[in-house]
């Protein structure tokens, strides 16, 4: 039910800009789980982190996350959450839920 390429950019960005940013490198982590209602697959880093708070330009360094979003969206009604905390890392959290 994973659309195709929906996993690439997001462990890609947790490479380049969370654990590639901090000096000496860091780990990222894929885990698996579900709930009654859905499926849910997390990317975390413990890399520099962002503000989420802080509004985020329009330019093509988000469009492979605005794709994702949009693929998991229209192919299988599911949805990307991110949250980040500065000099701590970032999580993406991939719903899907498991009835359509």
């Amino acid at each position: 039910m994973l659309p195709p390429i929906t996993l690439q950019p997001i462990v890609e960005n947790a490479v380049k800009h969370g654990v590639g940013q901090k000096e000496g490198g860091g780990t990222i982590a894929v885990s698996v789980c579900q709930t009654d209602e859905d499926y849910l697959i997390t990317v975390s880093d413990n890399g520099v982190g962002f503000d989420s708070n802080t509004p985020r330009q329009a330019d093509r360094e988000h469009i492979g996350i605005d794709n994702v979003r949009s693929r998991l969206d229209e192919q299988c009604g599911g949805m990307l959450e991110i949250s980040s905390i500065p000099g701590k890392g970032t999580t993406a959290t991939i719903k899907i839920p498991k009835e359509v």
